[in-house]
């Protein structure tokens, strides 16, 4: 029987870097790996919009990944 564990959380915040010669909006995103499996989603929440508040230009979503390892035992 297969069983997924949780191996590895990443946060990935998005954010609008300019806009180009047609006027649509330009994103980029910066991801911060192995954040702690056990946060809360408010923790992770907190600290996504303190580090966007660092961030140059505007952030427009905060978004939490989970990866998991799938074994067979």
């Amino acid at each position: 029987m297969a069983t997924s564990i949780l191996s590895n959380n990443s946060m990935i915040i998005k954010y609008k870097t300019g806009t180009n010669e047609k006027g649509d909006d330009i994103f980029n995103s910066q991801r911060f790996s192995d954040v702690r499996l056990d946060i809360s989603d408010d923790d992770f929440y907190a600290v996504g919009k303190a580090l966007a508040g660092l961030m140059s230009s505007d952030a427009v979503s905060i978004r939490k990944q989970h990866d998991y390892l799938v074994e067979d035992i």
